[in-house]
């Protein structure tokens, strides 16, 4: 009698889930973004900052560029500077650096971002937290 309960009471089997489609890659290389001085007393309007770029470019995934940008506030980002590192060594770490002035009123918020594009399909994003001008 168990046996028959069991076997009317058996359950569907689930249908097979979605498919899904592989649209790319994206770079693991270790980067990283610096600005000083970031204090708060500075920056202020007027000012100089330095910008520091370092990434490691690994032989498997060579970069082909390395894009610094800055967002004012919640707006979109805006291209600084753009470096060609496509004929860097490999198997080492490389440092670009960008003087950069503030022209913002006091409060603004600024966000720089690093962009580093390989050899895969997506570039690598490495932001700085937002800080404002004094």
């Amino acid at each position: 009698m168990f046996v028959l309960a069991t076997a009317l009471s058996s359950c569907e089997e689930n249908a097979v889930g979605p498919s899904y489609k592989k649209i790319g890659t994206a770079t693991a290389t270790n980067a990283f973004i610096t600005v000083s001085p970031v204090s708060a007393v500075a920056p202020t309007t007027g000012t100089d900052v330095t910008v520091t770029l370092r990434y490691v470019n690994i032989k498997s995934d060579p970069a082909k560029t390395l894009v610094l940008k800055l967002r004012e506030g919640s707006g979109e980002f805006t291209t600084i500077q753009t470096f060609d590192e496509s004929n860097q060594d490999t198997g080492v770490e490389l440092t670009r650096t960008v003087n950069y002035t503030i022209t913002q009123p006091a409060g603004t918020s600024l966000t720089f971002r690093l962009e580093l594009t390989t050899q895969a399909d997506f570039p690598k994003l490495v932001n700085r937290a937002a800080f404002p001008v004094r």
